[in-house]
Formats: C-alpha cells, structure tokens, sequence
C-alpha cells in the first residue's frame, strides 16, 4: 500500500475514534455496569386515581382524553413510545413515564408519572429507548467502530513486520469467538 493511501486510512481511523469516542463510553459504561444489575431509578413519581366508567381506552387518543382533566400535556411533555398492552397503557421514554395502571374490574386506573434518574436514562439510551438521534447515533457508532477496525486491520497488513501478528491475533480472536459461544449456557 502506498504511503500516502496509507495516511488516508490512518487519518479516517483517529477522525472516526475521536469523533465516536464520548458516545462509546456511555455505551460501554452503561453496559458494564447494566450486567451488574445496576439500573437506576426514579427521581419523581407522582400517581393520580381515574376513574374509567367506559372501561380502558383502546387508542393512544382515548388515552389522552382520559389523562387531560389530570396532566396537561404542555405541563408534562409525555414521551414519544406509546404502548398498549392489557396490564399497562402509556408513553415510555427515555427522560420519562407516564401510564395507566388498571385495576382488576378495568373500572379505574392509577396514572403514574416518573421522571427518570440520569443513570436511568444513560440505561435507556443504551438500550435504544431514547429517540431517533440517539438510535440513529447507535447505529453509526457502531458502524464507526466496524470501520476502525477494519482499517487498524488494513493498515496492519500494509505494514509488512506487523502483517503475520495481525493474522495471528484476527485467527486467536475468531478462535476466542467460537470457543466462547459453543461453551455459554
């Protein structure tokens, strides 16, 4: 590989590293400690009693219609996510949660609002739960990170003393790979 082409691939992996490297670490933070249970919390909750004489609404409109009299939605910004399940209705986001919780006749409902610790939504956001920016920043960093790697492996091979390493380790991490995923549970 010519020097020059070999400048290029040099200077798009730093650009690339430098660029993702704050969001890598919430990625990598959040995720390690995310597998040591650890998931945050709650700062705010407040809950208010509906009653719900039609039953429970079925639609993201009727929903809103019920909440109204009690939250306005320029008081509470409510997320974006609307879900519908049987045992709860309501908005999930990142920042917050507001839902209907029905009780057993579905003649009356507890809405909640809770208002998300910082490490809570650093979690969601981990977990895809925080918009499309953050979504779509997951997927280009993830790109991003395939890309560096790709390009410390090109220039590995265009640098003939580190070429028989770089097969080396790429052969020990496949091996590793494998080895990892026949012997977990």
């Amino acid at each position: 590989m010519k020097s020059r082409n070999r400048l290029l691939w040099i200077k798009l992996h730093i650009y690339f590293s430098c660029f993702f490297l704050p969001i890598a670490i919430l990625y990598i933070a959040t995720g390690v400690v995310y597998l040591f249970d650890i998931e945050g919390g709650v700062d705010e909750q407040v809950e208010y009693s509906i009653s719900l004489p039609k039953g429970l609404p079925s639609s993201e409109q009727e929903t809103l219609k019920v909440i109204s009299p009690i939250v306005q939605p320029e008081e509470i910004t409510l997320p974006a996510d609307f879900y519908l399940e049987d045992e709860y209705i309501g908005w999930y986001g990142y920042k917050r949660q507001v839902y209907l919780e029905p009780s057993e006749d579905k003649q009356s409902a507890i809405l909640h609002v809770k208002e998300h610790d910082l490490w809570h939504q650093f979690l969601l956001i981990h977990k895809g739960h925080a918009g499309p920016l953050f979504w779509l920043s997951a997927i280009m960093l993830g790109t991003s990170l395939l890309f560096s790697l790709i390009s410390g492996l090109v220039v590995a091979f265009a640098v003939p003393k580190f070429r028989k390493a770089a097969v080396q380790f790429t052969s020990l991490g496949l091996i590793a790979l494998v080895a990892a995923f026949f012997m977990g549970g």
